[in-house]
């Protein structure tokens, strides 16, 4: 399986890592009405229940609007990383990785030992944490799969061949960059299809020479940087931009000029104007290489399972 890490493999920007990586069986408890039966989603016959995606969601959005774009994008997410993780466990059961029933067993054995010297029982524990005994043994097939296939990838050999095959995204290389951005949102004069179009039609009015990148961005680019001629500045592959404008960006050359990328901000043309090299070695950058192989097997193992899965999700979660 050392091949996965030969590939030219983009990372998949759907998911943040943390709601990809265990959740620990004592995480998760609901203040409001428990909903750990109601099933939301299966993967095969795999059920997602709705009260640990609530717990999650209260954590990560807080006060945040429930009708709100940043909620419902939470929401989304918090789903999608559930299933991810289902996906993943039946691919990793196809080729003998997964955690067995009777290691899972083992695991709650312990745990109740562990709950007797508190004086309780595995039936106050669900209880308390709102989960059903499924969801239970979920989160336990988590903990023993996802770990055992990963760690037998994360080693001094891969971090550095991962690290030669994307240079430049962890070595702190810098690129110069001019963009002209153009709104869906606000601009409600301008549909989605209309602001993708004039994008391609700017985009073709450069290539003809009819115009420069700098006049165009300050003709038509709704972003600040436009009076400048649309110079955003230096940026780095896990910098402040957006990451599908970062990732478009690490593949031009220097003068070449993007198609239109889509991100929440809108449509962008990303033009780049110079490379400045990094110098951090693969050593150096290992926090964030661990970080990104994990995303990498993450998507891998989740794409696998797509191909041999049924998902289903309920109508109030679509």
């Amino acid at each position: 399986m050392i091949f996965l890490f030969l590939k030219n493999h983009l990372f998949s920007v759907l998911i943040i890592v943390v709601l990809a990586t265990a959740i620990s069986p004592t995480e998760g408890s609901l203040t409001a009405q428990d909903n750990s039966d109601n099933v939301v989603a299966t993967i095969n016959q795999d059920r997602i229940y709705e009260g640990p995606l609530l717990a999650q969601l209260k954590s990560l959005a807080g006060d945040t609007p429930s009708d709100s774009d940043a909620y419902q994008r939470l929401r989304r997410q918090v789903l999608e990383s559930a299933i991810q993780r289902r996906l993943a466990l039946a691919y990793l059961e196809i080729i003998n990785q997964r955690a067995s029933h009777d290691d899972i067993q083992l695991e709650i054995i312990r745990l109740e030992k562990r709950l007797a010297l508190k004086n309780q029982t595995v039936a106050d524990y669900l209880q308390q944490k709102h989960i059903n005994r499924q969801e239970l043994e979920h989160r336990i097939d988590w903990q023993l799969s996802w770990p055992k296939y990963s760690n037998q990838f994360l080693t001094d050999s891969n971090y550095e061949n991962f690290f030669k095959q994307r240079r430049t995204h962890f070595d702190g290389t810098r690129l110069l960059v001019s963009q002209i951005l153009l709104h869906i949102q606000q601009r409600p004069l301008r549909t989605e299809t209309q602001t993708l179009a004039l994008a391609k039609e700017i985009l073709h009015l450069i290539h003809e020479n009819e115009v420069t990148f700098a006049d165009a961005a300050k003709q038509f680019s709704d972003s600040p940087t436009g009076k400048k001629g649309g110079l955003v500045g230096s940026i780095e592959y896990d910098g402040a931009m957006p990451r599908e404008f970062n990732q478009a960006a690490f593949k031009l050359k220097p003068g070449e000029i993007s198609a239109p990328v889509k991100t929440t901000f809108g449509y962008h043309l990303i033009q780049l104007n110079d490379i400045t090299e990094g110098s951090i070695t693969w050593q150096m950058a290992r926090p964030r290489l661990r970080k990104a192989m994990i995303q990498y097997l993450l998507n891998f193992l989740t794409d696998e399972g797509r191909k041999i899965a049924t998902v289903e999700i309920s109508k109030d979660w679509k």
